[in-house]
């Protein structure tokens, strides 16, 4: 027998319903002290981006501190989520370095793309500029982001662009400058452009992540070439640079609104470097040629 057309749509209206119920379920965080995969009690949120929620979790058999990612982008549903867990794995699988987080397992846990990697102890530099007000000189500053370029030359040498240098994703422990979230990273040929390999795959229409009508910045910052990693950090910097700047005097205020290079007192070799940084002027090819410039600057100041 038929089902009659009204019971179908009745069915079809509570399947869908259903399936909204469903992914919302499955989209809820996961709750403090709930244990994942039957190894992993979560102690709190760290934090949460367009691509994932990334929480701190003990071992249950050890009591070891370790960084659990779930990947659940706001966009693009299990193909992108499935993708981008994919690509940060196999970026965290291939790197070996004491700055930047060990992957420990991946796993799927409930229909969900996780993973759990070393808990990187520091301060990001969002919460030492906006939460704590540290204040970084023109020295300090050069000395962090020529430390962070050690870690992009690293990276560019390893085939991979991590294009996300954010003030959020660059941890401050001591004088050390570590990197965390490659949700981003992509691999990159030999000249620093866009390429197959590492891993054997096209670039996704996720690896962009622009759409046409998207700012310049947006777009130089997700380029699948290094200048984007230069780009970052560049703006970097300038986070940098405008922490021991202040508004309160009045050749501030009469500055009100100009470009950064009328608003900071630096050296000349220093807006030359962020003017190049920021592809105004000769966009930089290696990491170790930043260096150079940024101990020349160094040298100067220091004299």
């Amino acid at each position: 027998m038929r089902m009659p057309k009204r019971f179908k749509h009745l069915y079809t209206y509570l399947h869908k319903c259903f399936g909204k119920s469903l992914r919302s379920i499955r989209g809820l965080p996961f709750r403090k002290g709930a244990v994942i995969a039957g190894t992993y009690k979560i102690v709190e949120k760290l934090g949460a981006g367009s691509f994932g929620v990334a929480y701190l979790a003990r071992k249950t058999d050890s009591g070891q501190q370790v960084v659990l990612k779930r990947v659940s982008p706001v966009r693009g549903g299990k193909e992108r989520a499935e993708y981008i867990f994919g690509q940060e794995t196999a970026m965290l699988r291939q790197l070996r370095h004491p700055d930047i987080p060990a992957f420990y397992e991946a796993f799927r846990w409930r229909g969900e793309f996780c993973f759990a990697m070393e808990y990187v102890r520091g301060s990001s530099l969002d919460a030492l500029l906006f939460r704590e007000d540290k204040a970084f000189s023109e020295k300090e500053a050069l000395l962090l982001v020529r430390r962070l370029l050690g870690l992009a030359g690293m990276l560019h040498a390893q085939g991979i662009v991590h294009r996300d240098f954010s003030i959020a994703n660059v941890l401050l422990d001591g004088d050390r400058v570590k990197l965390i979230d490659f949700g981003l990273a992509r691999a990159v040929d030999s000249g620093g452009s866009a390429s197959d390999s590492p891993h054997g795959k096209h670039l996704s229409r996720w690896d962009m992540d622009v759409d046409d009508d998207d700012p310049s910045e947006k777009k130089f910052r997700r380029a699948v070439h290094v200048t984007s990693d230069f780009y970052a950090a560049g703006h970097l910097l300038l986070f940098l640079l405008y922490s021991t700047y202040s508004t309160d005097d009045e050749s501030a205020a009469k500055g009100a609104g100009l470009s950064w290079e009328k608003e900071l007192l630096l050296h000349p070799g220093t807006k030359k470097l962020l003017r190049r940084l920021l592809l105004t002027e000769q966009p930089y090819e290696r990491a170790d040629e930043i260096q150079s410039e940024i101990d020349g600057i160094l040298a100067e100041l220091e004299g």
